[in-house]
């Protein structure tokens, strides 16, 4: 893991149901001999990338005192680095949500969700990967990487494809949520893991944003 970054929190499954007051789930009876261990592997990595990035985007633009601190300091500048955000976040989503295979044939394995999901016959697990995945395709990500983000496609550039996109950052959240949810359930039901991430001390939104607070109060002194 990189020095800029921490490993998720994990917890009791049991203790983290009880405090909460929720019912235990079921959990899966799942062959993880299955599962190729560095394939896993490499997919936890990419996707605690990605939560890295969520939780940066969450502690910069979530609250008005956070906005405020941005946009006094350059709102154009951060308004450009929010989008940026938002569409890097999105294009690695889609990929964790890609088919387990694709090409001519279906001959390139992804490192997809689906692909751990496939690599066993487990009902529970397929159908909260489907409720998963139908959440996610709610959102209109996958058509917006496919003719934007991936590439320019002509006729949507053109204006001649259009598309809705419905999502916003609560909706973010809850999908890799499920994510980790699943994740858990084919590592170790057992644990509960935080998808926020526990940045540096010093290397944290909040230490950035107080120096930026103290940037714009020497600029208007």
């Amino acid at each position: 893991m990189s020095d800029d970054q921490k490993a998720f929190g994990t917890f009791s499954h049991k203790d983290f149901y009880e405090r909460n007051g929720f019912l235990m789930p079921q959990k899966p009876h799942i062959n993880r001999e299955l599962f190729d261990a560095k394939e896993l592997k490499c997919f936890e990595d990419y996707f605690v990338s990605l939560c890295t990035d969520l939780t940066i985007y969450n502690q910069l633009f979530g609250s008005d005192e956070s906005i405020s601190i941005l946009s006094d300091f350059s709102g154009f500048i951060f308004c450009r680095i929010q989008r940026n955000f938002v569409e890097k976040i999105c294009l690695k989503l889609a990929c964790l949500m890609d088919p387990a295979t694709s090409g001519k044939g279906r001959s390139n394995k992804n490192l997809s969700l689906k692909r751990f999901v496939e690599s066993v016959d487990n009902s529970e697990l397929n159908i909260a990967y489907e409720r998963l995945y139908k959440s996610y395709d709610n959102t209109g990500i996958k058509k917006w990487r496919d003719k934007i983000l991936a590439h320019t496609d002509l006729k949507t550039a053109m204006g001649e494809f259009d598309f809705e996109l419905k999502f916003d950052t609560e909706d973010l959240n809850e999908i890799i949520r499920e994510v980790q949810d699943i994740l858990d359930l084919i590592k170790n039901p057992d644990v509960y893991t935080d998808t926020t991430i526990t940045l540096p001390f010093g290397k944290d939104v909040a230490s950035f944003l107080s120096r930026l607070k103290l940037l714009n109060e020497n600029k208007d002194a």
